[in-house]
C-alpha cells in the first residue's frame, strides 16, 4: 500500500482511538505515525516490510511514549501498529521480526494492482471526508509539530518521482491527484500556517 492508503487507514484507526479514549488528536503526528515504517525505503541495508515494520520494534519503540505519555500516546500507537497490521497485509509483511523473516499477509497481492489503487483511492475520499467533517483537515495547519510532516511528505513524493528500489514502487495513476493534494497540504502546513499547543503528558 502506499502512503494514501496509509494516511486513511492510520487517520481512521488513530481517530477512533482518540474517540474511545476521549481525547484530541495531534493531525500531523498522526499521518506521520502511519508512514514512519516506510522509512526503511531510505536505508538499502534493510529489506523493506521487514525489521521496521515488525510488530516486536513497534512494541520497543512506543512502550516509553505510552509509559510517558499515558492515554494521550494511544491514537499514534495505533496509527503506527495500522501500517502493518493493516495496510501492509496486501503483499504481506514480516510481522515478527526478529524471532522470524516469514512474510504475513491476508492477501498475495501487487501494491500497485488496480485493486489495491482503487481500494486506496476509496479509502482517500473517506478519510477526506471524515477529517472534513469533524474538522480535522483544518488541525493540519494548526496544530503543532507540523515539521514532522517532512516524513509524509516524502512518503509521497518518493513514488511519484519513481524513487524506490524497482518500477513496483512508482505511483499508480489512480493515485496522483490525491498524492498532489496531500503534498500541497503538508507543504502549505508546514511553510505557512501558525502552531498551536504542545502535546502534554498524561498525569
Amino acid at each position: 500500500m502506499f502512503a494514501i492508503g496509509h494516511f486513511a487507514i492510520g487517520y481512521l484507526t488513530g481517530k477512533a482511538s482518540a474517540k474511545a479514549f476521549k481525547i484530541p488528536v495531534n493531525m500531523p503526528l498522526i499521518l506521520t505515525a502511519s508512514v514512519i515504517p516506510d522509512f526503511d525505503l531510505l536505508l538499502r541495508f534493510l529489506e523493506h516490510r521487514g525489521p521496521t515494520h515488525s510488530l516486536i520494534t513497534m512494541a520497543a519503540l512506543l512502550t516509553p511514549f505510552l509509559i510517558y505519555y499515558g492515554k494521550a500516546a494511544v491514537p499514534y500507537s495505533a496509527a503506527l501498529a495500522s501500517h502493518s497490521l493493516m495496510g501492509d497485509l496486501i503483499g504481506g509483511t514480516q510481522l515478527l521480526w526478529p524471532l522470524s523473516t516469514q512474510q504475513y499477509g491476508a492477501l498475495d497481492i501487487d501494491v500497485a494492482s488496480p485493486f489495491t489503487s482503487t481500494l486506496e483511492l476509496a479509502l482517500f475520499f473517506i478519510s477526506i471526508a471524515i477529517m472534513f467533517k469533524a474538522g480535522d483537515l483544518r488541525k493540519i495547519f494548526t496544530d503543532n509539530y507540523r515539521t514532522t510532516l517532512l516524513l509524509p511528505f516524502g512518503a509521497v513524493l518518493g513514488p511519484m518521482l519513481a524513487v524506490g528500489r524497482g518500477p513496483e514502487y512508482a505511483l499508480p495513476l489512480l493515485l496522483v491527484i490525491p498524492s498532489l493534494f496531500y503534498l500541497a497540504l503538508f507543504a502549505y502546513s508546514m511553510i505557512v500556517r501558525k502552531p498551536k499547543k504542545r502535546l502534554a503528558p498524561h498525569r
